[in-house]
């Protein structure tokens, strides 16, 4: 098995960001550049950073009605994700409430290869048929799609990873944050998800894992199906 693990980076400064992608490279298989976290002013001069990175590298501008960091106002940040788009990352993270608010930025982004629609519910986890109507819409403007709920129990977790069994024809990524959320994040690779999500070291998301302790415990859920299926 080969469960895969995108690390999210949140750096307040350039130096910071340098720093933080050379500890992330040899622990995960993606990273996530939150560009949200740098002053606005710096997110151009970071791109000579992350250019030997951006083939293995999603990048995010969250905004904060989305509980982003970024502080300029909604003409400064579709400005600066056409310019993120245009450096050709693997993935390029935009909100669907972005995405279906602004035609022309939709018109812009014409291949969607490369494009993640992200949508996030940071209070709840809505029924599963609001859930599978939401996907449903999102794979209107990209075949790659993001779906992450905050879960008020474990039961909304296990209904996230049905939806994967429901939308096989997509490149679905999908979790619960918050501590019922966990079991979701190191399953949902399992489920399908091409990678789930970890932390450098500090958390920034509700109930995210460090790349180190999802390391840890695929390598147990490994370990345990080498000795006990395999061999049996």
């Amino acid at each position: 098995m080969a469960e895969k693990i995108c690390v999210s980076i949140g750096a307040n400064t350039i130096e910071e960001l340098s720093s933080s992608i050379n500890k992330a490279l040899d622990l995960s298989d993606f990273l996530e550049i939150r560009f949200d976290f740098l002053d606005r002013s710096e997110i151009p001069s970071s791109i000579k950073i992350i250019e030997s990175i951006k083939s293995r590298s999603v990048f995010t501008l969250r905004s904060s009605e989305q509980q982003g960091k970024f502080k300029g106002n909604e003409f400064e940040r579709l400005k600066l994700l056409k310019m993120l788009y245009n450096t050709n990352p693997m993935l390029l993270d935009v909100e669907y409430d972005t995405i279906i608010a602004d035609l022309p930025l939709n018109n812009y982004l014409k291949d969607k290869s490369n494009v993640l629609i992200s949508w996030h519910n940071f209070f709840s986890t809505p029924s599963d048929e609001y859930l599978e109507k939401k996907i449903y819409e999102m794979k209107k403007f990209s075949n790659n799609i993001k779906l992450v709920t905050m879960a008020t129990n474990v039961t909304d977790s296990l209904r996230l990873l049905n939806l994967y069994d429901k939308f096989k024809d997509i490149n679905l990524i999908t979790f619960a944050m918050g501590d019922y959320g966990i079991i979701s994040r190191i399953l949902c690779t399992f489920y399908g998800s091409p990678f789930t999500y970890g932390s450098l070291e500090k958390s920034i998301a509700p109930g995210q894992l460090s790349v180190i302790e999802m390391r840890g415990i695929y390598d147990r859920i490994n370990k345990y199906f080498l000795d006990n299926v395999i061999t049996n």
